[in-house]
């Protein structure tokens, strides 16, 4: 059996044979017919080639689309990453930055930089040949001849990683050092580190980069918010064995013992200098970008300044603070924005919406609404819940108040679950005052609202017996 390529495959798929905007462009208009796509993609980009070969060339460009995750399995639509890449063909260089940093963390980019750096560092001879027999010494299989290689470098230069004005001769794999950094944010030293580390240290890292609040934080309830959000078990006896003193020496934290209750006290973790400019400054630094906000400085605001500026007489501060109050829900259950549907501005404080999604095990789209308000009401929930099945289609509403919801509120949303595959979670002011207090205790939040919506979808009418 032929063992698959752990590089994408990359024939007619680069950026000397497609144009990326064009080819977006292509996907998007035409999504949900692969034919469609394919003629597109012939017609525009293969049209001068010997007729017999128009299609097979199209086809493989489908296919490395499929490879590079462009396009799903079927090779029809184009996924979350496509459109996020099409929204920012007016903006070349964050386009191209976003779809390297795509190469380098999902794509196994960074394994071929690592394997350049260090075959340079020894002085080797770097070409295709060499560099596929580097790379399979590391364990990522290229196949012999292949081109794979070839396109992932040249869309690498595309952001800068290597110099996309040299085509050929010894600076052909030099790695500029600098846009790397840039573009993932940090350097190959720490990746390195990062790549050493098991999945559940990873996942811990992940979750205490998910939490504003200041230390120290108990590092059980750190690992019980990794264990929600990245579906990583842990032992809690054995945590500081396996996860909190190897993130210790690497210096990423500090541990201390807890004080709190009885019999044995779990740890306590702080975040180092090296934590936050690592891990904790380059999150922060994405979600201001995505989000559209500046300063970034305003993400590292705790729940409870801005529940505190909620209350606010400023319909500015006001505003801000219910935009930052659907930002930091959405980071701390580490979901990516996506837009505003309205923004605070317009509505003088009252309420705003932010659409954001996830693909940890699945893809899913969560609506969220905060609303400044000290009651929410049937309608208010059937208007999201409306817009959700008929414009956004989102898998989740988020409706979150700072006061409370009507009776009949409640009722509507459970009878939403019910009938429909929609999840409707609630959080009123008692649950943000119990977040604000203890950030990990969403874990105990949304736990509950998933067994509140297990009982409600629960459905044995399809188990009778014929």
């Amino acid at each position: 059996m032929t063992k698959k390529s752990e590089i994408p495959f990359g024939a007619q798929f680069s950026p000397n044979q497609v144009n990326l905007p064009r080819l977006l462009g292509i996907v998007t208009s035409a999504a949900g017919n692969r034919n469609q796509i394919t003629e597109a993609i012939r017609d525009e980009f293969f049209a001068s080639h010997a007729e017999n070969q128009q299609w097979k060339l199209a086809d493989n460009t489908v296919l490395a689309l499929r490879a590079y995750q462009l396009l799903d399995d079927e090779g029809a639509r184009p996924t979350p990453l496509a459109l996020e890449l099409y929204g920012l063909v007016d903006h070349p260089q964050a386009m191209y930055e976003r779809f390297a940093r795509h190469l380098l963390t999902d794509l196994r980019g960074t394994a071929v930089v690592e394997t350049l750096t260090a075959m340079q560092a020894a002085g080797e001879e770097i070409s295709l040949h060499t560099l596929g027999k580097g790379l399979e010494q590391r364990g990522v299989h290229v196949p012999r001849g292949a081109v794979h290689l070839s396109s992932l470098r040249l869309w690498l230069a595309k952001a800068g990683i290597f110099d996309e004005k040299v085509s050929s001769g010894p600076r052909l794999y030099d790695v500029n050092h600098g846009r790397l950094k840039q573009v993932l944010g940090v350097g190959l030293d720490v990746i390195d580190q990062l790549t050493q580390l098991n999945g559940a240290q990873r996942a811990f890292l992940r979750a205490l980069g998910r939490i504003v609040e200041p230390d120290p934080l108990v590092a059980n309830r750190v690992a019980d918010l990794a264990s929600l959000l990245y579906a990583t078990e842990y032992n809690h006896k054995e945590l500081p064995k396996s996860v909190l003193f190897p993130l210790r020496d690497l210096g990423y934290i500090e541990t201390t013992k807890s004080t709190e209750g009885h019999g044995a006290k779990p740890y306590e973790v702080s975040r180092t200098s090296k934590f936050r400019a690592e891990i904790s400054e380059p999150i922060l630094a994405a979600a201001a970008e995505q989000a559209g906000l500046a300063p970034k400085e305003l993400f590292d605001k705790p729940l409870t300044q801005i529940l505190t500026e909620l209350q606010s007489e400023d319909k500015h501060i006001k505003g801000k603070a219910l935009e930052l109050l659907a930002i930091y829900l959405a980071r701390l259950v580490d979901l990516d924005f996506r837009g505003w549907r309205i923004r605070s501005t317009d509505t003088g404080g009252a309420e705003v919406d932010a659409i954001v999604e996830g693909a940890r095990l699945i893809f899913s789209r969560w609506q969220i609404q905060a609303k400044n308000t000290t009651q929410v009401r049937l309608d208010d929930v059937a208007k999201e819940v409306g817009l959700s099945l008929t414009f956004i289609y989102s898998n989740v509403v988020m409706i979150v108040t700072t006061g409370e919801f009507t009776k009949d509120a409640r009722s509507y949303a459970n009878h939403v679950m019910k009938t429909c595959n929609l999840n409707v979670i609630l959080l009123n002011g008692a649950d943000l005052e119990r977040i604000s207090q203890d950030p990990t205790s969403i874990v105990a939040v949304l736990n509950d609202k998933a067994e509140r919506a297990m009982k409600i979808k629960t459905r044995t009418d399809y188990f009778a017996a014929q």
